[in-house]
Formats: C-alpha cells, sequence, structure tokens
C-alpha cells in the first residue's frame, strides 16, 4: 500500500479554529436578544462540550436573528454563526448562512462583511474540492481586507489560501504560503498564528514524505501553549508521521494519549474515530491480529455515530489490508470498494487514487479495469493541480498588481496631501492675521453688548419686582374680600337663619327663605375667588396628586363605579406647567362624569405617566362601551378633544361594545413649558 495517507478533511477542519476565534462584539446598545445569540455562539465555539450540543447551539444562536434588521450587528453574528458550521463540518448550513450573508452585506454595502462573507464562501468551496472556486473567493476576501487595513482578517485569509493549496494537493504552494505566512506574523507580533503555521507546514511535508521534517514541525507546536482540544488531530498527525518512519510504538504512544482521554469523544468524535482506527492499522503492521478485526469494525461503528465521513475510508482500507493479509479475498475487495465509494462522496482525487490502489492490489478479476480508471484520475488530478496552480499564479500576480498600484495611489495621496497642506497652512496665515484685525472690533462689540445686558437686566428685575408687588397686593385684595365680604355675609345669614331656632311658623319661615337668594349670591362670591385662586393651588408642589386623590375618593363614595388612581412616581409636578395640570384635572372630571353617567362600569382606573418628552393620561373602564365613530350630541367627548387641542396634545378614543371604553392622551412638555 502507499505509504502516504491522507489526513481526513475534517480533522484538517480543525485547524481553522485555531486562528479564527473572531473578537466579542463590543455594543453598549446590545439587547436580551442579542445577549442571548452571543451567548449560543460562544457555546458553540467551547471544544469543550459534546459535538451535537455545539451544533444544537450554533444551530440556537441562528433561530433568535431578527432578520427583519439588517443592521451590523446582524451581520456580524451571522458571520459568526457561519463560521462555528464551518468548524462543526455542517457545510450545508455553512453555504446557506454565507449566501445569507454576502446579500444582506450587499444590501447594505458593507464592504467589510462582504469580505467576511466571500472567506466563508472560500471555506465552503475547499470543504467540498472546488479549490479554484475557493481560491476565487478566498483572493477577493484577502483584497477587501487589505483595502480596510484589516490586518488580523488577511492573515487568517492567507492562512485559509495555505489550507485551500493543501487541499489541492499543491503542498509546496501551501508550505511557501505558509512560511510566508508564519515571517508576517513574527513581523506584526501576531503569535496565534504559530500554532497553525507549525501543523500546516508538518502536513505538507507529510505529504511531501519528508516525516522527520514533518515530525520536526508538529513537535514544534506541541511545544506552544495551546488548549488540550487542539492536540487529538495533533496527536493523529504524529501518529502518521510515525507510522511512515515504522516507528510503531511511539506512534502507538501517541495515538494512545488521545484514547485514553475520556473528553474526547463527546467533544471531537472525528479525532476519536481517526485515533481507533490508526491504532487498529498499527496492530496490523505489527502483526498484532487479536480482536482485530473488531477493532476496525468498532471504529467503523464511532464513525458512523458521529457522522464522521471523513477517514471512514481509510479505515475501509486498512480493513481490506488485513482482510488481504488473512486471505480472506472477498471480504477484502468488498471493504475497498467500500473506501472507493466514501472516496468519492467527497469528490477528492488523491483518496480516490490510494482506494483504486488497494482495489488493484486485491481484484485481481478487475484488476485491469481499475488501473485503467486510476490513470484517468491520475491524468486528471495532474490537470487539475497544473490548472489550480495556474490559476492560483494568475490571481496572484493580479492581487500583487493591484498593491502595487495601491501603493502608487497612496504615494500620489501623500504627495497631493503635503501639497493641500501647504495651502491650507498659508490659508491659515491669512486667516489668523485677518482674525486679529477684527479682534479688537469684536472685543469693543462685546463691551457695548454688555452694557445693554446689563441695562436690561435691571429692566427685567424692576419688572419682575413690579410683578411681585402686584401679585402680593391681589393677594391682600382677595383676603380682604373674603373677611370683610363674604364672610360678613355668611355671619349675617347665620344670625337671620337662627330665628328657626326660636320659632317656625309660617310667617318666620317665610322671612327666612329670602335669605335663600343672600346664600346663592355667596356662592357666586366664592367661585370668583376661587377662580382667581385656580392658578395658585396648581403651582403647589405637592397639591395636584393630592387633589387627585381626594377627587378619586369623592367620586368612589358617590357612584357605583369604582375608580382607581396610578400616578407615576417618577413625575415631579412642580415642574408641570399649571395650565397642564389644570386641563389634565378638567379632562378627568370630564372623563369620570361620562363614566358614571352612561358606562356601567364596575371599575375604572385613571393612569398618569411619564413617556419623554410626553405626559400620558390613560382613563379605562370596562362597562357598555359605544361606538366612538357616531356623533352624539353631548358635548363631553368635544370638551376634552378641545382642551387637548389647546395644549398641543393627542387624543385617542377606542372602544369595544359590551366590553371596554380606552381614552389615550399624550401631552408634549417641550410645547407647554
Amino acid at each position: 500500500m502507499n505509504s502516504i495517507r491522507r489526513i481526513p478533511l475534517l480533522t484538517l477542519v480543525f485547524q481553522l479554529f485555531l486562528y479564527s476565534c473572531n473578537s466579542t462584539v463590543n455594543d453598549p446598545k446590545t439587547n436580551p436578544t442579542n445577549d442571548s445569540i452571543k451567548k449560543y455562539i460562544d457555546l458553540a465555539g467551547n471544544d469543550t462540550l459534546p459535538y451535537t450540543q455545539r451544533i444544537y447551539y450554533n444551530d440556537k444562536a441562528y433561530s433568535f436573528i431578527d432578520f427583519s434588521k439588517n443592521d451590523t450587528l446582524t451581520r456580524y453574528n451571522l458571520d459568526m454563526i457561519a463560521f462555528k458550521y464551518c468548524i462543526l463540518n455542517k457545510i450545508d448550513k455553512l453555504k446557506f448562512t454565507s449566501d445569507k450573508l454576502m446579500l444582506m452585506s450587499v444590501k447594505s454595502r458593507d464592504t467589510l462583511n462582504i469580505g467576511r462573507a466571500h472567506r466563508n464562501l472560500g471555506l465552503y468551496n475547499m470543504s467540498i474540492s472546488n479549490n479554484e472556486k475557493a481560491i476565487e473567493h478566498l483572493f477577493k476576501a484577502k483584497k477587501i481586507f487589505i483595502t480596510l487595513q484589516k490586518s488580523n482578517l488577511t492573515l487568517k485569509t492567507l492562512s485559509d489560501i495555505s489550507l485551500t493549496q493543501a487541499f489541492a494537493c499543491d503542498f509546496l504552494g501551501s508550505n511557501k504560503t505558509a512560511v510566508e505566512l508564519l515571517a508576517i506574523a513574527k513581523k506584526m507580533n501576531y503569535n496565534k498564528l504559530d500554532f497553525f503555521c507549525n501543523v500546516k507546514i508538518g502536513n505538507n511535508l507529510f505529504y511531501l514524505k519528508n516525516n522527520t521534517e514533518a515530525i520536526k514541525y508538529l513537535k514544534n507546536a506541541y511545544l506552544l501553549n495551546h488548549s488540550k482540544s487542539d492536540y487529538y488531530p495533533l496527536n493523529n498527525y504524529l501518529c502518521n508521521s510515525y507510522i511512515n518512519l515504522k516507528k510503531y510504538d511511539t506512534a502507538l504512544k501517541y495515538v494512545n494519549l488521545n484514547l485514553s482521554d475520556t473528553k474526547l469523544y463527546p467533544t471531537d468524535p472525528s479525532s476519536y474515530s481517526t485515533s481507533l482506527s490508526l491504532k487498529a492499522y498499527i496492530q496490523l503492521k505489527m502483526n498484532n491480529f487479536k480482536n482485530l478485526e473488531r477493532n476496525f469494525i468498532f471504529a467503523e461503528k464511532n464513525f458512523v455515530l458521529s457522522n464522521s465521513l471523513s477517514g471512514r475510508n481509510y479505515n475501509q482500507i486498512y480493513l481490506s489490508a488485513y482482510y488481504a493479509k488473512i486471505g480472506d479475498t472477498s471480504k477484502s475487495i468488498k471493504a475497498a470498494n467500500k473506501a472507493l465509494i466514501l472516496s468519492k462522496s467527497y469528490k477528492n482525487p488523491t483518496d480516490i487514487l490510494i482506494s483504486l490502489e488497494q482495489l488493484i492490489k486485491v481484484d485481481n478479476v478487475n484488476s485491469s479495469k481499475h488501473a485503467q480508471l486510476y490513470i484517468q484520475v491520475n491524468d486528471s488530478l495532474q490537470i487539475a493541480e497544473r490548472k489550480f496552480r495556474d490559476k492560483f499564479a494568475r490571481i496572484k500576480f493580479e492581487t500583487d498588481e493591484i498593491n502595487h498600484e495601491k501603493q502608487k495611489a497612496i504615494q500620489q495621496k501623500w504627495v497631493i496631501i503635503a501639497i493641500s497642506l501647504g495651502i491650507i497652512l498659508i490659508f491659515f496665515l491669512l486667516l489668523i492675521i485677518t482674525y486679529q484685525r477684527s479682534k479688537q472690533k469684536e472685543l469693543r462689540l462685546l463691551q457695548q453688548q454688555q452694557i445693554a445686558n446689563e441695562e436690561l437686566n435691571e429692566l427685567l428685575l424692576h419688572q419682575k419686582t413690579k410683578e411681585e408687588e402686584i401679585r402680593q397686593h391681589e393677594k391682600k385684595r382677595i383676603a380682604i374680600e373674603l373677611h370683610d365680604g363674604i364672610m360678613n355675609k355668611l355671619s349675617s345669614t347665620r344670625l337671620n337663619l337662627s330665628i328657626l331656632s326660636h320659632r317656625k311658623d309660617a310667617a318666620a319661615i317665610a322671612k327666612c327663605l329670602q335669605y335663600i337668594d343672600d346664600i346663592f349670591q355667596i356662592e357666586q362670591d366664592i367661585r370668583n375667588v376661587s377662580h382667581d385662586l385656580n392658578h395658585d393651588v396648581f403651582k403647589q408642589n405637592d397639591s395636584f396628586s393630592k387633589i387627585l386623590e381626594d377627587f378619586i375618593t369623592e367620586q368612589n363614595k358617590t357612584g357605583k363605579t369604582h375608580f382607581s388612581l396610578e400616578l407615576d412616581p417618577r413625575i415631579k409636578w412642580e415642574d408641570i406647567t399649571s395650565i397642564i395640570k389644570i386641563n389634565l384635572y378638567r379632562i378627568i372630571q370630564e372623563g369620570s362624569q361620562n363614566i358614571k353617567k352612561y358606562a356601567q362600569a364596575p371599575t375604572a382606573i385613571i393612569s398618569i405617566t411619564f413617556d419623554l418628552p410626553y405626559i400620558c393620561l390613560a382613563i379605562t373602564d370596562n362597562g357598555v362601551g359605544f361606538d366612538p365613530t357616531q356623533n352624539y350630541t353631548g358635548i363631553g367627548l368635544k370638551n376634552m378633544a378641545t382642551r387637548v387641542k389647546s395644549i398641543n396634545g393627542k387624543i385617542t378614543i377606542s372602544s369595544i361594545a359590551h366590553q371596554n371604553t380606552s381614552i389615550s392622551i399624550a401631552i408634549p412638555l417641550a410645547d407647554n413649558m
């Protein structure tokens, strides 16, 4: 059998996780839904959780996205979810979310997320072995990130390009890109790529049959500080290299490190299944046939249970080699055919060739047919490799040309900036001279304005003093009127009516009846005085809420409807103008009267709330209701509407027959200051 065993696609995908974890969103406006999305994305990226649970969390994060909002945060979250699908090898969902991200980003002209969408689509095409399309998307992403000076994303995209080159079997090209990437990362002091680059170079050297050098780079990666889960695939890579060097005991040591870890299967089922298969293959190489068939079959079951397609083909190739060694040709051919079917399912020519090699060895009857197919696939692979390298070179050249033109444009921009700065400097000097000349004039004007302001302040102060004197005079007048007028009339009327306590004959009663007109006149006098005092009452800090509470208490005493009052504690009544308070009170009076007259309501709620820039009144009852579209003869609702209009407010009346009536009023505070 060919000594090179291709590392399964899924185990390579883990490398994306090493360098592509995006930073969290730092948005002070995140709401609970966005917090939930972030929480589930973080859980999906937690490699200590079981694989199936991580997929569930990523699906959950996607379900929380509100696609009616095409904003930056929504597109960012969609990119994060798409990339998690890539890490979790959910290729169809990666494609769907990436296409969605592209449509939303193009619609909103979001260049950065267009680049991210290109990158995700590049990873998707790499996963289905459409490497030429993958390179197109990745170079488009790289161009955007370079233009936007997103160095972090540029480096990550270069890493993707290196992976794609390896997937296209251009291992030398992949190594070159990885070495360049490592040098750039060190210059930028970006150490997160050290692990990835060492692993990538080691894998490329493995495919190039330079296993000693491959082990050197893989061990370099081993010494770097990384999460434990990153070392599961790394142990399998080292195991493969030591198998090729026929150092089976050392290879067994690395694979046993994985299998002895109880956290491996739930968190990384693909690496677990691959480790099982490699251990059985080492047994085969060491001619230890004890339970060997059972071990290969157990590995196959785990591949199926973990839904891991990649790696199963090699397990079948190893099983075919085992059956061939014990002389069971029928089972050997069956296993080799199964390996070929699996290799074809993810369109990887290298794995197809290795599967055909095994069939040629074990299926003597059809070896000629398999050999012809091997030649066809090999030829197509070589053509595809040449086409890929040519396309890669052409795209790289075009990108380098763009970068060169960009550098030239930057130089021209600096020249233009220097000339512009010179012109601005001359203009600025002229401006200073003009400014200095006008400064003295401005100072003189300011002095004159200050004098005028002082005179105006004196006039305003005098006016205020005069107004206060008038106010005090008016209060004194009303006090005198109450004492000398109304009080005297009341005392006189009381004395005149006291006759009834001594005499109750018809003549006395007739004489007392004339004093009823006097009482009516006193009532009118009191009303006039109350009208004068009305504004002052409403200007007091605490009186308005007390007035409302007293009013509600009185209503509950005199009617069948039970009224409830709800006042927003945030409202500072001392800051609310008297005109608003007066109108609110009158509207509440009118609304309460209507409820008592017509609604037949068991309960009613009157609430006043604060919703800047409005103060809002709501009067709600559960009475018989009415049709607000009809014209009614009463003027109660019209009076309410007139009052609301006078203070620039809005009134809404809604009613459902036999259920309820609701009056909602919003009064702008700014318009009534």
